[in-house]
């Protein structure tokens, strides 16, 4: 379809097209030749006109990754958004429509499209996403609103031409340190269809002295120039590495046709000093086609001193220095201004001692050179043989020059030096298979461990086919040069008879006595592993894994082990302990008339006493028979009928004493 667009009335020169200058006019609009439109316009723009007609697209954005919130106040966004370390705001003030000013986080499923995942956004229109916002996806390309607002005549000489709709967010701050900067993206509907035209929607960070002199200066500067940013200076054509086009493919995330890639707005200040700034963004020429800055959250700061560490040695812990081991790095970087000399003070806490617990002492502070923008100073812990757990060691700092903000300390834990130690793991046995892993692992000392084995192999793990039994040593050591730490582990082959095992005999004791529960394993593969249990009884084995256990049972009791040889074969057996009374018994007369019946002194039970003693005396207390091992043998020779008194120490301990009396003729 072929389409005429003619204008009435005010005669419109070339110059007032290009530069979209407002008129009274009546406009039509013919297709076909068959269908005429007439409208009437007042107050509006020719460039307004031209999109609406020459198929700019549509006002309409949906399923935008951009999201944007308009609820905060202008306080909030600036000391909960934008604000970092070291910059104390204060008169926070904002001129401008409502709906120009936001927060917005980056989208793009979570990946920020602009290189900024956060922060304050200002637009020439509005934030909110009704369709005219920079909520993508960019699908027109000529989005945006006239939100009506005045515009600024500081803009107005940035444009050199008139502004409108400015959105202008200023404040007083006071730096604690020697510059201050912060990142943005400056992005805009008239990329690129506009630029060539001359149409540049404007945008200026503005700062100036309070108490110090500093008339207004804009920061907003192309990188390592003096030249501000606009839309006619980055782009496309002009400073293109700058530039990111989001029309070409259309961006999903963000609106605007294109933007620039992060900025950073940075100036030298003073110290403790009050300066204010303005940051501010307009349309210029016109009112419609939008533009819109991205401050990125917490990016408003100011240079700073930043502590880490690094550990020359570790283990899991890479912040974890082992005393007499290694080093431990302090890094002191500051940023800003380093032409001039600057001095930190350094705080220490935590329970290590500076100075005792490593050397050398930290000292109290930091000294940077001119020009200088990194301090190394490197300590050692002292090996004290002492186990005293996990010290600490917290740096901090504070600030004794007047251009230096901490914003960062650094902790290093000291631990004890342990012992190297080896673990081959236990014996084996190749039973069908053709060969065995053997896996090593160290302990103690600092990482990382090296490994030697006997074989020749220098891995943790070795695979082995011996031909017959074999014992494998492995060698651990350490980068400190610890003792070496070693280990055995023995790789059996099995021999051609079957498992088989003997259990020590069953017993019949007294109470008190001790006994031994034995197995003796052969045939089979070693190793072999034993499993005692208590099947009957009270009494438990105390080392249920061993071949041999010795216990004092306090009941009758039967124990049963199992036997398991290297490949997998079983045994089983079981031992059963039975306890007599063993009281020794004295008598109270015995006949030793040599009719065969009580002719001797017995004492019943004496038998499980071995090695006990026995002493007669008459009744004036003479001894007249004495027996060191007495065995139930006496028969009286020697000695008249009569009562005697004995005295029976036995080998347990105690001792029996009473009357016996001797009657030879009954």
């Amino acid at each position: 379809m072929e389409t005429e667009i003619g204008f009435f009335g005010d005669e419109i020169e070339k110059n007032d097209f290009s530069l979209g200058k407002q008129v009274d006019s009546i406009i039509f609009v013919k297709a076909n030749t068959s269908f005429r439109i007439l409208f009437t316009m007042k107050q509006t723009y020719i460039r307004l006109l031209l999109c609406a007609f020459l198929a700019c697209g549509s006002y309409t954005a949906s399923r935008a990754q951009l999201t944007t919130d308009n609820t905060y106040t202008p306080t909030q966004l600036v000391q909960d958004v934008l604000l970092g370390s070291g910059i104390q705001a204060f008169n926070i003030t904002y001129t401008g429509a409502p709906q120009a000013l936001g927060f917005f986080s980056g989208g793009n499923n979570g990946t920020p499209a602009l290189g900024i995942d956060s922060g304050v956004v200002m637009t020439t229109g509005t934030v909110l996403n009704n369709g005219n916002g920079p909520q993508g996806p960019n699908n027109s390309t000529g989005s945006g609103e006239d939100n009506l607002a005045p515009g600024d005549t500081y803009l107005d000489g940035v444009a050199n031409a008139s502004t409108f709709n400015a959105a202008i967010l200023e404040f007083d701050f006071i730096p604690l340190s020697d510059s201050v900067k912060f990142n943005y993206s400056f992005g805009s509907e008239e990329y690129m269809e506009w630029i060539a035209g001359g149409f540049a929607d404007v945008f200026a960070f503005v700062l100036s002295g309070v108490t110090v002199a500093l008339s207004p200066t804009n920061i907003a500067l192309i990188p390592n120039t003096t030249t501000a940013v606009t839309a006619l200076n980055v782009n496309a054509n002009i400073n293109s590495q700058y530039y990111v086009d989001n029309e070409n493919p259309p961006g999903t995330a963000v609106q605007y046709d294109g933007f620039t890639t992060v900025l950073q707005a940075i100036y030298p200040v003073q110290c403790g000093e009050t300066y204010h700034i303005r940051l501010a963004i307009a349309d210029a020429l016109d009112g419609i086609v939008d533009a819109g800055v991205f401050l990125e959250a917490g990016s408003f700061t100011t240079g700073a001193i930043n502590v880490s560490s690094e550990i020359s040695y570790g283990g899991p812990n890479d912040s974890t220095l082992f005393e007499g081991c290694g080093q431990a790095c302090l890094i002191f970087a500051r940023q800003g201004n380093l032409s001039a000399a600057d001095t930190v003070q350094l705080n220490f806490t935590g329970s290590a001692i500076n100075g005792g617990d490593f050397i050398p002492a930290i000292p109290n502070q930091v000294i940077f050179q001119p020009g200088q923008d990194t301090v190394v100073i490197c300590i050692s812990a002292v090996q004290d043989l002492i186990t005293e757990g996990l010290d600490t060691l917290n740096i901090s700092t504070t600030v004794s020059g007047p251009c230096v903000q901490s914003v960062s300390g650094a902790t290093i834990y000291i631990g004890d030096f342990l012992p190297l130690t080896a673990n081959a793991g236990p014996d084996t046995a190749l039973c069908s298979a053709n060969s065995v892993t053997i896996t090593a692992n160290g302990g103690g000392g600092v990482q990382p461990y090296t490994y030697s084995w006997s074989t020749g192999d220098t891995t943790q793990s070795i695979v082995v086919s011996p031909s017959q039994t074999t014992s494998y040593i492995v060698e651990i050591t350490d980068p400190c040069g610890s003792p070496i730490g070693y280990d055995t582990v023995t790789v059996y082959l099995p021999s051609n008879d079957p498992l088989s095992i003997i259990v020590s005999p069953d017993y019949e004791i007294c109470e008190g006595d001790p006994v031994i529960l034995d197995v003796t394993a052969s045939g089979g593969s070693s190793p072999y592993t034993y499993s005692w249990t208590t099947v009957s009884g009270n009494d438990l084995v105390a080392n249920p894994n061993q071949p041999t256990n010795q216990l004092v049972p306090t009941s009758n009791g039967t124990f049963l082990v199992l036997v398991e040889e290297g490949c997998g074969a079983t045994r089983l057996d079981s031992i059963t302990v039975i306890l007599d009374g063993c009281d020794v018994i004295p008598p109270n007369v015995f006949t030793p008339n040599g009719d065969g019946t009580n002719d001797v002194l017995v004492f019943q039970g004496l038998d499980d006493f071995p090695g006990s003693r026995l002493y007669l005396y008459n009744r004036w207390g003479n001894k007249i028979y004495e027996n060191t091992d007495y065995t139930n043998n006496w028969n009286g020779d020697g000695v008249s009928d009569g009562t005697y008194y004995y005295v029976l120490d036995l080998s347990d301990g105690r001792s029996l004493h009473g009357f016996v009396m001797i009657l030879k003729d009954k």
